[in-house]
């Protein structure tokens, strides 16, 4: 009877062995599941047996391990993947925006160039040089003026004197001419009269 009890334990040992073993390892499969890789490995490695200075783990485990270490690291090359499309369309897009914002500053130069200065004769001037010119042509114009005017009043005072000294002269004519007729009556009377004393004579 003792024998027999033996014999059936040794059995029911032997049956719950690998389940025993299948229990462990769907456990430590299933801790996976909650660590990271490193933590996976340091899982594995606290769990393996030691035999003298050798560290014995389970195929199982080391099989789940390796997936989920090659799962993570599918995970992370797509992530990569993804995160260095990112990082392309990003630097595009940065490419594009500064593009973009040299030619917004070009156009903004021009336009400040274009504000701050003014069109002369067709080339554009800023506007200090603009002022200094057209306060320098109403200058010049002042003085052109100026002269005309200077030459405008010379030229009517001499007119005026001319024109008095004609009028002068005009009254000196006639005078002159009144006199010279005077004169003539008085010589043709004169000679008149000799006439007929000389005929009275005779």
């Amino acid at each position: 009877m003792k024998r027999r009890f033996r014999k059936t334990f040794i059995t029911l040992l032997v049956a719950a062995l690998p389940l025993s073993i299948f229990a462990q390892s769907g456990a430590i499969e299933s801790a996976y599941d909650t660590l990271t890789v490193e933590g996976q490995f340091d899982y594995l490695f606290n769990k393996s047996n030691k035999y003298e200075e050798y560290k014995v783990m389970r195929m199982s485990s080391y099989a789940a391990l390796k997936q989920n270490s090659l799962d993570s690291i599918k995970v992370y090359s797509q992530q990569i993947s993804v995160l260095n499309q990112e990082i392309s369309n990003l630097n595009t897009k940065i490419e594009s925006q500064s593009a973009e914002v040299d030619r917004l500053t070009t156009e903004l130069n021009e336009t400040k160039l274009k504000q701050d200065s003014m069109s002369l004769l067709g080339l554009l001037v800023s506007k200090e040089a603009y002022n200094s010119i057209m306060w320098g042509i109403v200058l010049c114009l002042l003085v052109l003026a100026g002269v005309l005017f200077s030459l405008f009043k010379k030229g009517h005072t001499v007119v005026k004197a001319t024109k008095k000294r004609l009028e002068e002269v005009q009254t000196d004519l006639e005078n002159h001419r009144k006199n010279a007729l005077v004169r003539e009556q008085k010589l043709a009377r004169e000679l008149m009269d000799v006439k007929l004393k000389n005929k009275s004579n005779s």
